[in-house]
């Protein structure tokens, strides 16, 4: 009920009341109001649902204080009828998002938290607004692809223990009648310090956790689905490098900083420059990979061209596409899961790891072509989100040294053609040299990708091509350094002069891992060049001959699991090459082995454990020390300016002695005077400081002159004198009065 105090009986017997305190709600609007943008500004949600939400959000807020006495039956009932429409409006959208239902109902929890801000008349209606914010922020890091999340987090966990204190305090001024307002930044003060100690106890901690990067992926992200009303070209399309007609190698090479001149009908190895390390994609996966693009099978000298236009068309209703890729199927392969994020503008092409098998892209009709490449019927644009279930073959030595067999059906003729001139047969000698001592085609290949790594400098500063011959001869027998595409050129070239089938793949390698989102970022500059080799029934084997860079297999996957360690090194990423990132890495690498050390040794971790909860218990009691100390400072100071402080000091000591003589089954009858019970509860203790007290009471609420000075510590020694009595009452005799 409205008034400066609340009524002796709603004291000793609570009851649901209005929330009076205005700091309490507004604290509580922000940790809401914090939650609901740190998932709007993700960008999942069309403008007018990401304004409005928090809009209406701040004035059922208002709207609530301003009717938090009524009963506003009428408002419930409208809310009731839109809670019921929320959730028709999220079964419509469910049936569209079959495949991904987070969007969907976070929204359903982001409009019933709407809905909810127009009737918080009580405390515990606040406490569940928190609540369902605290379920709004961490439904919001599954769709976290950034570190805006981090920003966002951090401010609801600081508006949060604001609440909690304003929640306690108001608590308090609830059961004591001690209303005395307390100044903000006093509380904005003490939040900051117990959020400080928090942080100081948990981040250690939390770095010292293991960290895997295995996605447990029960959704599949996507765009919204759009319809191909027509059929469309089989042409790659890539917006960095519009297509003029005639034969590019006719004219100068390209190079565009912020698009790859590999992905394209063609690659002109004589292109030269450095990509840009702005971030492209964004990928959910449970490891780092080599994400397959396209594939390049006709050599000319002075690169590479697809020399078949042949695409087959997958339509569908709606997602997934089986894409039913050729190939024998392997003994050993491993289920993979990746959700694409994309960052940029990127060519009409599907990136994947292979081998994929269902493909959830936003679109009822692409076209794979012969390579086994994946095509969509427009560029890949900033937002758009697609997934991927691929089987990846696990190929081994053991395995790949039993292939190709006798009857296997052997490659195209495309894939061992070369043009005629004296530098391929260069090639050829240099390549028989190095592979004559070996008798099985894996062994041949495995030692030209080692001949390479081990002989050829991987060099991003080379300078263009001066002479007029072929390029890959170029690079093997005059420059001796160059790019991925110059060592997976070469050894396709060489592969191919021996007559083991091979082309050239280009994609993107698997880029960092960020262990803030738990997504691998994927910058321009990853774009990347490999080899597959023909091995029959075992299909194309990938390699990789840039020094420095290995195909992805389980065996070179061991990324390291320690969060420590994955900061440091994202860190170490995110800030240049040069000394700076070497330090960071070392950092990363001396943190990780620590940890492992430590985690080895159990009873070592569990001291660590042990004194990080008693470093957290021993900061939140100097905290409560520091609150304590604070006010007793500020009731000395108040008891000596304040007569109207006093006066509530004298009423706070009463109503708590008569909550606890309530507790005892001393309460006050309805039929009694103030004076009646004093007199009542006097007889029974056999003292007069419940009487003098309750005088004390009288002379306060019936307006009486203000108190000396010295009021505020009289009420409480009688106070506690009468429940000293009361124990040693309880203690002698078990009867009560009548």
């Amino acid at each position: 009920m409205p008034g400066k105090f609340i009524n002796f009986y709603s004291a000793i017997n609570p009851r649901r009341v209005p929330e009076e305190s205005l700091s309490l709600r507004l604290s509580v609007l922000a940790s809401v109001l914090a939650a609901e943008i740190t998932i709007l500004a993700m960008g999942y949600y069309d403008v007018l649902t990401s304004v409005a939400i928090p809009t209406l959000t701040a004035v059922g807020f208002a709207l609530s204080w301003k009717r938090r006495h009524n009963r506003n039956l009428a408002i419930k009932m409208i809310l009731s009828i839109l809670v019921i429409l929320a959730a028709v409006m999220f079964m419509r959208r469910l049936l569209t998002s079959f495949y991904d239902t987070r969007l969907p109902l976070i929204e359903l929890l982001l409009w019933l938290q709407v809905l909810h801000s127009f009737d918080l008349p009580a405390r515990k209606d606040l406490k569940f607004s928190l609540a369902s914010g605290l379920t709004l922020v961490a439904a919001g890091a599954v769709l976290s692809t950034g570190m805006l999340y981090v920003a966002g987090l951090v401010i609801f966990s600081i508006t949060a223990v604001v609440t909690l204190i304003y929640f306690h305090l108001s608590e308090e001024s609830m059961r004591t009648e001690n209303i005395a307002p307390v100044r903000p930044m006093y509380v904005i003060s003490y939040a900051a310090i117990v959020w400080m100690v928090c942080m100081l106890v948990t981040v250690p901690l939390l770095l010292m956790m293991p960290q895997t990067t295995q996605a447990k992926m029960h959704m599949m992200p996507l765009s919204s689905l759009q319809k191909v009303l027509a059929d469309f070209s089989d042409d790659i399309v890539n917006p960095g490098y519009p297509q003029n007609g005639g034969n590019p190698f006719d004219n100068p090479p390209l190079f565009n900083a912020n698009s790859y001149y590999g992905f394209n009908p063609y690659m002109d190895l004589r292109s030269r420059g450095n990509l840009s390390d702005d971030v492209i994609l964004k990928v959910r996966s449970d490891s780092y990979d080599y994400y397959r693009g396209m594939a390049f099978d006709r050599y000319n000298g002075k690169g590479w061209e697809m020399s078949s236009d042949d695409t087959r068309d997958i339509r569908v209703d709606e997602p997934p596409f089986d894409l039913d890729m050729p190939g024998y199927p392997l003994p050993s392969t491993k289920m993979s899961v990746q959700s694409f994020y994309v960052e940029g503008d990127l060519p009409n092409i599907i990136f994947a790891a292979w081998k994929p098998v269902s493909l959830f892209f936003p679109v009822d009709h692409i076209k794979v072509d012969k390579y086994s490449g994946i095509r969509s019927p427009y560029p890949l644009t900033d937002g758009t989100v697609y997934s991927v279930v691929s089987e990846k073959p696990e190929y081994s030595a053991g395995l790949l040294r039993r292939f190709p067999r006798t009857n296997d059906i052997e490659a195209d003729d495309e894939y061992t053609s070369l043009p005629a001139s004296t530098d391929m047969e260069r090639v050829a000698s240099l390549t028989r040299g190095i592979t004559d001592p070996y008798d099985t085609r894996y062994d041949k290949v495995l030692a030209i990708e080692r001949y390479l790594k081990q002989n050829y400098t991987y060099d991003l500063g080379v300078a263009p091509q001066t002479e007029d011959m072929d390029a890959v001869a170029y690079f093997l027998f005059e420059e001796k350094a160059g790019y991925c595409e110059h060592f997976s050129s070469s050894m396709a070239v060489m592969a191919r002069s021996i007559g083991i089938p091979a082309r050239v793949v280009t994609g993107y390698s698997g880029g960092d891992y960020n262990p803030f989102t738990g997504l691998w970022e994927i910058r321009q500059s990853n774009a990347h060049a490999w080899v597959e080799v023909y091995f029959g029934g075992a299909g194309w084997a990938p390699f990789d001959p840039t020094p420095g860079f290995d195909v992805p297999t389980p065996a070179n996957q061991d990324q390291g699991n320690w969060v420590a360690g994955r900061i440091m090194s994202y860190l170490g990423n995110a800030l240049g090459s040069g000394p700076v990132r070497s330090a960071m890495s070392a950092v990363g690498s001396a943190a990780g082995a620590t940890v492992s050390f430590t985690r080895s040794l159990p009873l070592v971790m569990m001291g660590v454990v042990a004194l990080g909860v008693i470093v957290l218990a021993a900061g939140m009691r100097a905290m409560v020390g520091r609150l304590t100390l604070g006010r007793r400072r500020r009731r000395a100071l108040l008891e000596s300016l304040s007569p109207e402080y006093l006066d509530e000091a004298v009423l706070a000591n009463y109503f708590r002695l008569a909550e606890r003589l309530n507790e005892k089954g001393l309460a006050r009858r309805p039929d009694e005077t103030l004076r009646d019970f004093a007199e009542r509860v006097s007889d029974y203790l056999d003292t007069t400081e419940f009487r003098l007290l309750s005088e004390m009471v009288e002379k306060k609420r019936y307006g009486e002159a203000p108190s000396p000075q010295n009021t505020m510590s009289l009420a409480k020694k009688l106070a506690e004198s009468v429940l000293e009595k009361l124990g040693s009452r309880e203690g002698g005799a078990s009867t009560k009065p009548s």
